[in-house]
């Protein structure tokens, strides 16, 4: 029954994604603020990994340069973003009965505040991992319980989920460990030495997967010092009237107020969505299911852990904790967007609609004659996070739209990739651009991907309060001397950059040097090229073999999980003893 159920749901998914993309599904790319795609994303030594930069897309920026090999980079795009509501539809339909309360389910967990904001502010990454968090859970719980192809199942989730970068990674990591430790009487009878080994195995197969990321950020990546005002810059925020909690109660509260949706901070609309999960949270603890099986009983305590954590740093002391992990703990920088850390309640609320759908299902089928009709009802009374975010509808009414590189920047960024070496240095001086072609959308610097070797820009990241400081030691000499009026070409030939782009349609203002003596090599529409001269340029050096480490762990991980299934399917007993857990199969 439950592949039937995660067919309704991926449908249910599918409908949702097609809905809320909208005229952003059209041919060419979805530009806005972090979301970045490019015709063809070339790998190159920081999308691997191993250029010694802070590894904040790796290694799911190495995935889509290898699908753009295969693809137009606007394809794999809408692939990918399709494959979020698809996939998380289809894995919460698993953890609930029945094809009603799967389809109530899949729409609640596609269509939230978080969904909407980590698209709207372009984290892709983060709503892939956050699809694979249910097909976890399923995983562990078939681990936990030791069913054929339990631990197969639990490594291949968790090596599926390492390849969307960090965060997920570490979500679905918490998701495991509380669905494994879960006590329950099923777990008992399989022995301690049994549960430890599938903790053992958990942290082995996590280790090794997620070493392409983890690696080079202790290891190769420069010792710079996050800036502890990060903190309170990314900490949760209240994007309704009732405050922190309640927002994140609710599945919003991103630090971002230039990606909040205007209903959210109605009072009405607001207060209808905060009494929706009240009510959900609260029948679903009222029924048994969460009991008896460790899939939704595990996403119960990893979806408590997801609400606290977000919003920690909201509340008195709890900025200085997480302020202290950030600046002190290696990988600590993770807790530094806290508010992503509600996606944990936003999985186990879903569940919760989809048990409020089924229950209400039910009570109606006593009253009246006709199933379909009641299921109908049911459906419409778990539709309230639809109507709570209507404008999430379409392409957020619109906002959201496929845009075209001008053809005159693209055949720029192949010319430049047939110059001789040397990094790219690019002005003016910011991070984040505003295109006309692109209707004027915040955008993270394209250039990064267009051209396929080192492109510095600013990295420090303005914020309406305050400006982030970033980890490029390189990128900060270049401010320094932009800030003091000090020979800028000087300290550009110093850190190793030989050409210097000029986007000629942005506001000077972050700042420009004085390029009247530099050999101009392009002059084209609203983008100039000139060449600093080869003089003074340190030439690159190949990364060493060490720094490919964290690559082989990975692809170590990938070896193990294979083996695993051919072991596992060796040793699988015949018959009807092939699975000792039918009673559970229809839950996950």
């Amino acid at each position: 029954m439950s592949p039937h159920r995660r067919t309704w749901g991926a449908l249910a998914g599918l409908l949702c994604g097609l809905l809320a993309l909208g005229p952003a599904l059209r041919p060419g790319y979805l530009l806005v603020y972090d979301m970045v795609f490019v015709p063809r994303l070339e790998l190159s030594a920081r999308t691997l990994g191993v250029d010694g930069s802070v590894p904040r897309a790796v290694p799911n920026d190495a995935v889509v340069a290898l699908l753009s090999q295969l693809a137009p980079g606007w394809v794999v795009q809408k692939v990918l973003l399709l494959a979020v509501f698809v996939g998380v539809g289809a894995g919460v339909a698993g953890l609930v009965r029945t094809r009603v309360g799967g389809v109530a389910a899949a729409v609640a967990a596609c269509w939230n505040p978080y969904v909407a904001e980590r698209l709207a502010i372009g984290h892709w990454g983060f709503l892939l991992g956050y699809a694979c968090l249910p097909w976890v859970a399923s995983a562990a719980a078939a681990c936990r319980d030791g069913r054929p192809y339990g631990r197969c199942r639990l490594a291949t989730a968790l090596v599926l989920v390492a390849l969307t970068g960090s965060t997920g990674s570490v979500l679905a990591l918490i998701v495991a460990a509380c669905v494994l430790l879960l006590p329950s009487a099923a777990a008992a009878a399989r022995g301690a030495a049994a549960r430890l080994t599938d903790l053992v195995w958990v942290a082995v197969v996590a280790l090794l997967a997620n070493a392409p990321w983890w690696y080079p950020f202790l290891v190769v990546s420069a010792d710079t010092p996050a800036d502890s005002g990060g903190v309170e810059a990314f900490m949760s925020r209240a994007d309704t009237p009732y405050g922190v909690l309640p927002s994140l109660l609710t599945g919003g509260g991103i630090w971002n107020k230039g990606v909040w949706f205007d209903e959210r901070m109605s009072t009405v609309v607001a207060g209808v969505a905060l009494v929706g999960v009240t009510v959900s949270v609260a029948f679903w603890v009222r029924s048994t299911g969460w009991r008896r099986h460790p899939a939704t009983g595990g996403l119960a305590i990893a979806g408590v852990i997801g609400l606290l954590t977000a919003g920690l740093s909201s509340v008195v002391g709890g900025k200085d904790l997480v302020t202290w992990i950030v600046t002190s703990v290696p990988g600590g920088g993770l807790m530094r967007d806290s508010q992503k850390f509600v996606a944990l309640w936003v999985i186990l609320l879903a569940v919760c609609v989809g048990t409020l759908t089924e229950i209400a299902r039910a009570a109606m089928s006593r009253r009246q004659a006709g199933r379909a009709g009641s299921a109908l009802l049911a459906l419409a009374l778990a539709a309230w996070p639809v109507a709570t975010l209507p404008s999430m509808a379409w392409g957020a009414t619109g906002r959201w739209d496929a845009a075209q590189y001008p053809a005159s920047q693209l055949d720029l960024a192949a010319r430049i990739d047939r110059l001789p070496a040397g990094s790219v240095a690019v002005f003016p001086w910011t991070l984040y651009r505003r295109y006309a072609w692109n209707d004027d959308i915040v955008l993270l610097d394209p250039w990064q991907r267009l051209i396929s070797r080192e492109v510095l820009v600013n990295d420090d990241l303005p914020l309406s309060s305050r400006t982030v400081r970033g980890e490029s030691s390189e990128s900060r000499q270049i401010g320094d001397a932009l800030a003091t009026g000090t020979d800028v070409t000087s300290v550009l030939r110093r850190v190793g950059v030989r050409y210097v782009l000029v986007l000629t349609d942005q506001p000077p203002a972050p700042g420009v040097p004085d390029v009247s003596r530099l050999d101009q090599i392009v002059q084209a529409q609203d983008v100039a090229l000139y060449d600093l001269g080869a003089g003074g340029v340190a030439p690159v050096a190949a990364p060493g073999g060490y720094r490919y480490a964290g690559l082989a762990a990975g692809g170590t991980a990938l070896v193990v999980v294979a083996i695993a299934w051919v072991v596992a399917g060796l040793r699988r007993p015949s018959g009807d003893q092939s699975d000792r857990s039918v009673a559970h199969a229809t839950m996950y």
